[in-house]
């Protein structure tokens, strides 16, 4: 028998900046997509999706598969396998479950095509197996590319290394930081409310690149890795109440995610923060730095929704250090961050009518 497991995440840093190739910082999760596979003697994947009461037969053929779906990303993993060459001839019976909220903005739907390539990659003979950063752009590539999806790489490279991930984007590829490191304290607060996700998603993606467009236009050295707020606030006026919020928005968010960078790579990881003090600070720093994020998300990127406002203010009201929408926006997931009073978090959500669980820093895809 073999045991795979493969994380959701929460995004620390960076909602809405993947279109613009700003930076983000994501987290694995506690929270997992678990696939279990025993091999049989017949020529063919049987696989099982019980969360979903879906059964679905891949015939080992070694064939490009036909879609059956829009978001068919089980066959999708198998053709890009076969497109690089690789061959399977073992058959398995195969079953999938997870405790990642669906379509709550938690990754769960790039944790299963993880789980799945992992599994495909573990069990292949004949071809070289693929590292972690070609792993992850397989996955990007099957949920995103195949099907014409907004997402970003962040779902899947975060599911595949693990722990924390600084990435940004790049002309040959994403640069990835990853470091091995457990954040204590958080707690994810499901709302329950169903994403609108592709609908919404787009239209905050349209109305941001357009602002962008049109600053330029009218500033034409307008840099929008570097140009600072101050120096694009008198032009401002200039445009449209909803270009102006999103353009305030996203370059505050990217400094916002340029000092955790900072603070969570550069400095957590020094031997000083055994002491317990300086751990403290550093904890207060990051809940700060997650409020003050959030405040844009709601403010000018404008995703949040009334529910999740009133999860978030009462978490704080407790005294968590910080709290955030978590994903694209429009329902599904928050979290909060208070450690060492995480049960108190975890009543708090619950009592308006979310869905709450404690979470810890997780490893990558495994084999456990």
């Amino acid at each position: 028998m073999i045991r795979i497991r493969a994380p959701g995440r929460i995004n620390l840093f960076g909602e809405h900046q993947d279109y613009l190739n700003y930076p983000i910082i994501a987290m694995a999760i506690s929270k997992y997509i678990y696939l279990e596979a025993k091999k049989v003697s017949k020529p063919f994947f049987s696989i099982e999706l019980s969360d979903l009461n879906e059964n679905l037969e891949i015939k080992l053929n070694n064939k490009e598969l036909e879609y059956f779906s829009k978001r068919d990303y089980l066959r999708s993993a198998y053709n890009h396998y076969i497109r690089k060459g690789f061959r399977f001839h073992s058959g398995y019976n195969i079953k999938i479950t997870g405790d990642i909220p669906v379509n709550a903005g938690a990754a769960s739907s790039s944790a299963l095509v993880i789980a799945w390539l992992f599994f495909l990659n573990s069990i292949n003979k004949n071809h070289k197996k693929l590292n972690k950063y070609q792993l992850s752009l397989m996955g990007y590539d099957t949920e995103v590319i195949e099907f014409k999806e907004h997402g970003g790489w962040m779902d899947h490279f975060t599911s595949v290394y693990g722990n924390l991930i600084y990435l940004e984007p790049k002309n040959d590829g994403p640069e990835v930081i990853h470091k091995s490191l457990n954040l204590d304290g958080f707690v994810l607060g499901n709302s329950l409310e169903k994403k609108e996700t592709v609908e919404d998603l787009f239209k905050v993606k349209e109305i941001t690149k357009k602002a962008f467009i049109e600053i330029k236009k009218i500033m034409p050295n307008f840099n929008q890795y570097r140009t600072s707020l101050e120096e694009v606030k008198k032009f401002l006026p200039n445009l449209k109440k909803e270009y102006q919020k999103k353009i305030i928005g996203n370059i505050i968010n990217r400094n916002l995610t340029i000092k955790a960078k900072k603070l969570i790579f550069n400095s957590f990881f020094d031997e000083k923060y055994n002491n317990n003090k300086l751990r403290n600070n550093f904890y207060v720093k990051l809940g700060n730095l997650l409020n003050e994020h959030h405040y844009q998300l709601k403010e000018n990127i404008e995703i949040s929704t009334d529910k999740i406002e009133k999860m978030i203010s009462n978490c704080l009201e407790l005294g968590a250090l910080g709290a955030k929408i978590n994903g694209s926006g429009f329902g599904g997931t928050m979290f909060a961050f208070f450690p060492n009073n995480e049960d108190r978090l975890v009543e708090s959500i619950e009592k308006i009518g979310g869905e709450a669980f404690k979470i810890e820093t997780s490893n990558g895809v495994e084999i456990y």
